[in-house]
């Protein structure tokens, strides 16, 4: 959000191919009446992306397609500008190419927004495949706050497929929040792999105002009823379950069957009615308007949906808004919004039968017509639109804060000459594939002891960032104080916050301290830098986050206590695709962050992308210092990042690295490593005593290749701040 508007003016861009639009006035209109109860309650300026599918012919004969075509290209839907940009659709393969197509149809909507001038705060996803896939990528490439909200089939039925299953989950830790109309997608989104620690549930609510119990006999008189009246409502399509409900007329005598709605079983559907004698009692009303639907449920006496699947099905609240009880099948959120027997009655057995027998007993104890909309009146949007600005306004927080935070450049003077910064996260041993355990080993400082001697030798200072437990271990802690007194090394922080209290957020997501809440990461911050006071007696200027978890506002959060430089971007890495910062593009060049009089210098961990199988790295000179954009990702598959680190690395690919970088005049190159891959068994790098003795050979190796054939100077954090602070001639 840019700085000069408040959260009032939020700019919300809708997007998502479950929309109304004037040809089919009833498609996605549950997202519709969402973003119109939001509305109600707070202001925002929104406009909507609804894309439709391209097709060239109007002729009825063609069907949902035909719709398509006649939709228009711009509309104003309840004040609010509506677009319906098209996309491609190629048959037998829709399903894979559809999030392709939807990225570059959004990609190119989004460019033509903000080129008009109309630039916006975050991206309001709905359904997560293909729409949030596609919504993922280019709020990413932009770097927009996106919010997907799951809907149903989403993620009850398209993830049993492997390909929509892998990018729906990747859609799903890319996202800044998750919102599920149901328990039950939220716990089967937990179950395919995605973080629960971004996942709210809001449900749908009903507009209480448009349903609403009306003269009974009058509807019934214009519809020509008489007797008990069954309704069932919904696209006429298999798994929504009309023949189900058709079949159990045969066992509800005297009844008539209203069934609402077009799709293609219609055919299917009336010739079952004529197979079992009852095509006299049962009517097609075809479609009708959700506004007018009102009328249809007060006439009915029982709604009943027998739906094989359903995310959250807003007709059970309509109906029961107009008095209406109701029989439904126990899938999904159906048995969410019919917890008790003042709305009607759940089927446990999705058959004909059953759905009779359920039909039979509401009739036999009928809740009243006014005990029933008593029940929907405690679903109403209210809940929902809080929690949808809640989302948003931190979001909007969030980046309003970035907004005010800035970089520049570390500028240098003179002639160039490599330097390498050698550091350390030093750490606990731990299982890195967990988060939810605070169960950790602490190694023998002896086992870092080797690689102090080989850094000694070679006239170099390292920086070991510390963690809590590492900090709080007695051996470790003495050892670290004695190097440091001795000025044989430099110490910093590391924050390892799923072991540094107060230890309140696990999983893997809050495992990039740049997703804790804002309080919850300062203190402990707080608690990391006064447990190194107390050890050092001087408080603690560097810090690494870990897993490189930084964010630009995050900075703050370290100048306040007392943190001068900070090492933890690493150039050429992508963590997005767990919940963590994207890298991919940033420059090797030191930069500065602050905001008003504080500054904190930041040194990025060196690193650049290789084509698979070569050593052929590519310069990471294409964006200026700093945090920058994504931007699209492209020939990830043939690329891959690499640090300047002896982990998993040869002394050829360390040194085709350093040459890649010393070619791009890179000012300053850390060298970098885990303490735990100096123990053996403590890290994948270090399984056996031969990984040891490997990886610190390649360190002797590399520290002499590069002082000896590169004419590099190793450098301490002291050689650091003079060189940062240094005056630039004019």
């Amino acid at each position: 959000m840019r700085a000069d508007r408040n959260f009032s003016a939020m700019r919300i861009l809708l997007f998502s191919t479950l929309f109304p639009n004037a040809a089919a006035p009833a498609h996605g209109v549950f997202v519709e009446n969402r973003l119109n109860a939001y509305r109600r309650k707070y202001d925002a300026e929104v406009k909507v992306i609804a894309p439709v599918p391209w097709f060239p012919f109007r002729h009825p004969v063609f069907g949902d397609y035909a719709k398509w075509a006649s939709a228009p290209s711009h509309e104003i839907r309840n004040d609010v500008e509506v677009l319906h940009p098209r996309y491609l659709i190629p048959p037998k393969i829709a399903m894979s190419y559809a999030p392709y197509a939807l990225t570059r149809c959004l990609r190119k909507a989004t460019a033509q927004l903000i080129a008009s001038g109309w630039d916006f705060d975050l991206i309001d996803a709905h359904y997560f495949y293909p729409d949030g896939v596609a919504a993922a990528r280019v709020a990413h490439e932009l770097g927009k706050p996106l919010v997907i909200t799951a809907r149903g089939t989403d993620i009850n039925l398209i993830p049993k497929f492997p390909e929509p299953r892998e990018k729906i989950l990747d859609a799903a830790w890319r996202a800044d929040a998750i919102i599920t109309v149901a328990d039950a997608l939220k716990n089967e989104l937990k179950r395919l792999g995605a973080p629960p620690e971004k996942i709210t549930v809001l449900r749908n609510g009903v507009d209480l105002e448009l349903f609403l119990p009306a003269d009974r006999e009058a509807e019934r008189r214009a519809l020509g009823l008489d007797g008990l009246v069954l309704l069932s409502v919904g696209h006429l399509i298999e798994r929504k379950g009309h023949d189900l409900v058709i079949e159990a007329l045969k066992d509800v005598d005297g009844a008539t069957l209203l069934i609402v709605g077009d799709g293609p079983e219609r055919p299917s559907l009336e010739a079952r009615a004529v197979e079992i004698g009852v095509a006299d009692r049962v009517r097609f009303l075809g479609q009708i308007e959700h506004e007018e639907l009102y009328c249809i449920y007060n006439a009915a006496d029982i709604f009943v949906l027998a739906s094989a699947r359903e995310g959250w099905p807003n007709v059970l609240l309509e109906a029961m808004a107009c008095g209406t009880p109701c029989v439904a099948t126990d899938v999904w959120g159906s048995g969410e919004v019919l917890r008790a027997s003042d709305g009607g009655r759940l089927v446990k057995e999705r058959t004909a039968p059953a759905i009779a027998t359920a039909i039979k007993n509401v009739l036999a104890v009928p809740p009243g017509r006014k005990t029933t909309r008593s029940y929907a009146e405690k679903h109403s949007w209210d809940e929902t639109a809080a929690g949808m600005n809640k989302i948003f306004s931190d979001l909007s927080e969030r980046v309003q804060a970035e907004s005010t935070i800035t970089t520049t450049p570390v500028k240098f003077d003179g002639s160039y000459r490599p330097r390498l910064i050698v550091t350390v996260d030093t750490e606990e041993q731990f299982d890195w594939r967990e988060f939810d355990k605070v169960e950790y080993l602490v190694n023998d400082p002896e086992d870092i002891d080797r690689f102090q001697i080989v850094c000694s030798d070679f006239g170099a200072r390292p920086l070991y960032f510390l963690t809590w437990p590492i900090l709080k271990d007695e051996r470790c802690a003495s050892y670290f104080k004695n190097l440091h007194g001795q000025s044989l090394a430099d110490c910093g922080l590391h924050l390892h916050q799923w072991t540094t209290p107060p230890c309140a957020y696990n999983g893997e997501y809050y495992s990039f301290q740049k997703n804790l809440p804002g309080v919850a990461h300062s203190e402990k911050l707080k608690v990391l830098a006064d447990i190194f006071a107390t050890i050092f007696g001087e408080r603690a200027n560097t810090h690494r986050a870990g897993r490189y978890g930084i964010s630009k506002v995050d900075y703050k959060l370290l100048n306040e206590i007392g943190i001068e430089f900070d090492f933890s971007p690493s150039a050429s890495f992508d963590f997005s695709s767990r919940g963590g910062p994207d890298f991919s593009r940033m420059s090797n060049v030191p930069f500065s962050v602050g905001e008003g009089d504080w500054r904190v210098f930041v040194t990025p961990v060196c690193g650049a992308n290789a084509l698979r199988g070569t050593q052929l790295f590519m310069s990471q000179k294409s964006a200026p210092p700093g945090f920058v954009l994504p931007g699209p990702h492209r020939f990830n598959k043939v690329k891959k990042a690499m640090r300047v680190s002896p982990e998993g690395a040869t002394l050829s690919d360390l040194k085709a690295l350093t040459r890649r970088l010393v070619f791009d005049q890179t000012p300053v190159l850390t060298f970098t490593l885990h303490s735990t891959s100096l123990s053996i068994g403590g890290s994948p790098y270090s399984q056996e005593s031969g990984n040891v003795d490997e990886l610190l050979a390649t360190t002797v190796s590399y520290f002499a290749w590069f002082q000896e054939t590169m004419g590099g100077e190793i450098i301490s954090l002291a050689d650091l701040q003079a060189l940062y602070r240094k005056p630039i001639s004019a």
